[in-house]
């Protein structure tokens, strides 16, 4: 108490007096230094506290974000096991490309299919600002980060095109986009490409390989659903336009795709064991 009384008076000298055999020698004691000291002290916890409270926060949010990759990974196992024997498996590969950019942050995101006749990327399911534009919107080869990753077959992120010359502004100038960052991943099968998976602009990071992950396990399903409608074109059971323009949501929020994942027929028991909640 007597502290805190003095500390409203700034820098307080206090003289006391002690009686030392026949001397009385003054002490001065300086309680404002003291008082000071104790405030910068609590002055640096404070600012501790501030500092590991954002760093909880941060794993939180690392935490929860691992999560929802974890659970994705889980949606995306499951739909592989079935999606070709669905009657149209373009439809949950849209949904499937929806969460996928939903989790990983991304603005926009598309797959485009090769078209071996003309040597084009063919915008096959778009979600974001130009969903409506790009559908069935052709790209060279030849140039730009898609046309990079279709001739070297290998997965490529640039956080900051302006940057990169690999780089195309053509799509940005023709549609008035603006590209900050990009991650795109070739779609595989039995070796041989098929097509491109992209993802635009992450919200509130860089693309990271993390993301490019997750993309290439979208691009496994993708890969089976397109050599899957080539095959049923080639048969006769489907024709082209079901492959070229796929009936979809046109609004930007698809349902995701609903996986019994306790009573699937393609269950593997390792899977389950891992996924078990």
């Amino acid at each position: 108490m007597i502290g805190l009384y003095l500390a409203s008076f700034g820098l307080v000298k206090i003289l006391l007096y002690l009686d030392i055999g026949s001397d009385i020698e003054l002490v001065t004691v300086n309680i404002g230094v003291m008082i000071d000291m104790s405030a910068s002290v609590v002055r640096l916890l404070q600012q501790e506290n501030i500092r590991l409270k954002k760093e909880v926060d941060t794993l939180e949010t690392r935490t929860d974000t691992l999560y929802q990759y974890f659970e994705t990974v889980k949606r995306l196992y499951w739909s592989s096991q079935q999606i070709v024997k669905e009657e149209n498996p373009l439809i949950t590969l849209n949904e499937l490309l929806y969460e996928v950019i939903d989790v990983i942050g991304a603005r926009d995101g598309s797959l485009s299919h090769l078209d071996e006749t003309t040597g084009e990327l063919v915008f096959l399911l778009v979600h974001g600002d130009l969903r409506q534009q790009l559908r069935g919107y052709r790209l060279q080869t030849d140039t730009g980060i898609a046309g990079w990753v279709v001739n070297n077959q290998e997965s490529l992120i640039v956080n900051d095109p302006g940057q990169d010359w690999r780089f195309s502004s053509t799509v940005d100038q023709e549609f008035h986009f603006l590209t900050q960052s990009i991650m795109t991943v070739p779609i595989i099968t039995q070796g041989k490409l098929v097509g491109v998976s992209q993802l635009l602009n992450k919200k509130d990071n860089k693309f990271n390989e993390a993301d490019v992950v997750l993309l290439l396990l979208l691009g496994q399903i993708a890969a089976a659903v397109l050599n899957e409608m080539e095959t049923r074109i080639a048969n006769g059971e489907a024709v082209e336009a079901d492959f070229t323009d796929p009936i979809y949501e046109e609004n930007d929020t698809p349902v995701a795709p609903i996986v019994d994942e306790t009573t699937s027929s393609y269950e593997d028991p390792a899977f389950a064991e891992l996924f078990l909640e």
